[in-house]
């Protein structure tokens, strides 16, 4: 999940397309599909899934760590979080969070999302032995992974708004300025269902967000926002990131507006 500086300097506004994908230009004229798979990330996702390049995330701060080590303990809440459950040997553990690898106080921007997808074939460990520690560990550099490939249309979007929110800094120096989380994390089977259950937002969300209340946070999709605004009272609105939600009309508008907001702020603040 993540992308060489020259890949994100790239991007430019506009850069969606209605199945998800970045739409870019290709020395003035749009990229073919074939093109485009070699060319959003130079050395992401074309090279790295052959490859298998296994990337180190650089730790969140240290706060944050903090608070997410205790989902792995494992969390108390297994059992009674609806549908989440706790098997590593198959990839479900809690993740999809990543970023604040600074002080808290430089975090500028929260995006929360509703909660990580099915686990890939890759996040499945067959260790038993993994201590929490290390379980965060390879939760962190798993989504690192994702974001820096652009794996799936979710990463390659949410990626796309970094880009225009820090068009001069590569990913690794947006990571100081971001923190990319979930409202639930733990996959569940309801995936573009209306699964209520806000009890992993208030044990681990409520405390991510006391830490860094400067920050102005997007909620990304319905579920999202239903699961967040028990717990804050204001936040920026905006389309899922992932489909079916980022292919409705209104998504792409709902995004660039989240951007301006967060622009104006930035210019308010200043």
């Amino acid at each position: 999940t993540g992308s060489s500086s020259s890949g994100g300097r790239s991007m430019r506004r506009g850069c969606w397309r209605s199945d998800g994908r970045i739409r870019r230009r290709c020395r003035g004229r749009l990229c073919t599909a074939g093109e485009q798979s070699l060319a959003v990330f130079k050395y992401g996702r074309a090279i790295g899934q052959h490859m298998a390049i296994k990337m180190n995330a650089p730790l969140s701060n240290r706060k944050l760590m903090e608070v997410m080590l205790r989902a792995y303990e494992p969390c108390r809440y297994f059992g009674q979080c609806q549908q989440a459950i706790f098997k590593p040997s198959n990839g479900h553990i809690p993740r999809g969070y990543l970023g604040a690898i600074g002080e808290l106080e430089e975090v500028e921007v929260v995006f929360v999302f509703a909660e990580p997808g099915h686990p890939h074939s890759d996040e499945k460990d067959s260790r038993h032995n993994n201590s929490p520690m290390q379980l965060l560990r390879n939760a962190l550099n798993h989504t690192y992974q994702c974001f820096k490939k652009g794996t799936d249309a979710f990463h390659r979007n949410t990626r796309c708004i970094m880009n225009q929110l820090w068009p001069d800094k590569s990913f690794d120096q947006q990571l100081r300025h971001v923190w990319l989380t979930e409202s639930r994390l733990c996959s569940i089977d309801d995936e573009i269902g209306n699964v209520a259950d806000r009890t992993c937002a208030h044990a681990y969300l409520r405390r991510q967000l006391e830490l860094m209340p400067q920050a102005t946070v997007i909620a990304f999709g319905g579920k999202a926002q239903r699961n967040l605004k028990k717990i804050i009272p204001n936040f920026i609105k905006a389309y899922a990131l992932a489909p079916p939600g980022a292919n409705f009309q209104g998504a792409r508008p709902s995004w660039e507006k989240a951007i301006a907001t967060v622009r104006e702020l930035r210019f308010l603040r200043s």
